[in-house]
């Protein structure tokens, strides 16, 4: 399973999202605490903000330990809508740039972390074939989270808010997997807001928090898959629940039935 960062608010250092904290996305890398499956997140990394409203993005297929300038590089970004990820890949998916998390397509940028059964073997072509015909033109690897990345969009462009094309994605996947197990923590990001999905189709889903108190990101809100420090007060999101956060805050989480 992945682990990730995002932030909305006002502009403030990527630095410090990824590296900050006693228990930072950085250090999750090799330490994570929640994890579903799995023991480290060594498979990519990525980190994604926004300047004059489109996506910039820095990520490669190696650990992020091994990128000893990374820090000194995001030191002198700063951003109003940032997103980083670490992956943990799931065993058949290809670990390729084209797989790096957080994707980005147009003004949007995606985060995947969970996975769909034999996503290959049983449930690609269907799921590709629900794309429009310049999205499945846009696909540029063989992953799931490509693949529910680029339905999202294709929803939002029909008119659907950001959590709600991920709602609408999660129950697509639901309806090929019937009751075997798909998890589906993902966020969507368009530059000013984000859009939250923590759901799964059973019970269990992976861990999902938020805070509006973290030292290093003070006006704004940090959703983070594990809490990156002591001193933030972080609210645990409610599993089978999709979120909104823009530039007035947290909206009221929207219980989910799948």
């Amino acid at each position: 399973m992945c682990r990730f960062v995002a932030y909305v608010g006002e502009e403030v250092r990527a630095a410090p999202l990824v590296f900050g904290g006693e228990h930072s996305l950085y250090r999750q890398s090799w330490d994570p605490q929640e994890l579903l499956s799995g023991s480290v997140n060594a498979d990519g990394y990525g980190v994604v903000w926004y300047h004059d409203a489109k996506p910039r993005r820095v990520a490669e297929a190696r650990p992020i330990w091994h990128d000893e300038e990374l820090e000194n590089t995001l030191a002198a970004v700063s951003s109003s809508c940032i997103v980083a990820a670490l992956r943990n890949a799931t065993p058949g998916q290809p670990v390729d740039r084209a797989s790096l998390l957080p994707l980005v397509h147009d003004r949007f940028t995606f985060v995947l972390n969970g996975f769909l059964p034999d996503f290959h073997a049983r449930h690609m072509r269907a799921l590709r074939a629900e794309l429009p015909d310049d999205l499945y033109a846009a696909l540029r690897g063989a992953s799931d989270a490509e693949t529910l990345f680029l339905l999202s969009v294709g929803l939002v462009r029909e008119g659907a808010g950001l959590s709600e094309a991920l709602e609408e994605v999660a129950r697509m996947v639901q309806g090929r997997v019937g009751k075997n197990e798909a998890q589906m923590n993902m966020i969507l990001a368009d530059g000013e807001n984000i859009g939250v999905l923590r759901s799964s189709t059973v019970l269990l889903t992976n861990s999902l928090y938020t805070s509006g108190s973290v030292p290093f990101a003070p006006a704004g809100v940090v959703l983070a898959s594990e809490p990156l420090d002591e001193a933030a007060a972080w609210t645990p999101v409610d599993g089978h629940h999709r979120v909104d956060i823009g530039p007035e805050g947290l909206s009221e989480a929207e219980l989910v039935f799948l």
